[in-house]
């Protein structure tokens, strides 16, 4: 793997972990909430987002690819959470690490093609 699609995906990783972080105290942080209602509400936040976690570790550009289809449904939700709170740090948190996620794994997979298409794998 050469030092950049390296790169890309450290910065996936990091950035995937920071999202997460960032989600569940976003999550946890309402406390009008019973404490199994916001566990209910992190599984179905994460989960989706996790599921891709052992494609993303083996370095297999399909996970990274579907990743990021399943990222637009993330895109949405944080752009109209941005419109409703333009102020809340918390959302545009969200919103960057999120954005960098995507760039950082998209690059990821053309890199990664690019060299697979070399090697005839």
């Amino acid at each position: 793997m050469s030092p950049q699609a390296l790169l890309a995906r450290r910065v996936v990783l990091w950035s995937l972990a920071v999202l997460v972080l960032l989600l569940s105290a976003n999550i946890f942080g309402i406390t009008r909430l019973e404490l199994q209602s916001r566990a209910v509400l992190w599984a179905i936040s994460t989960l989706p987002l996790l599921l891709f976690l052992p494609g993303l570790l083996r370095g297999a550009w399909k996970s990274y690819a579907w990743m990021c289809f399943a990222l637009m449904i993330y895109f949405q939700v944080f752009v109209t959470e941005i419109f409703r709170k333009p102020t809340d740090l918390i959302t545009i948190s969200l919103l960057a690490s999120l954005l960098l996620l995507f760039c950082a794994a998209m690059v990821f997979v053309r890199l990664r093609r690019k060299e697979l298409a070399g090697t005839g794998a």
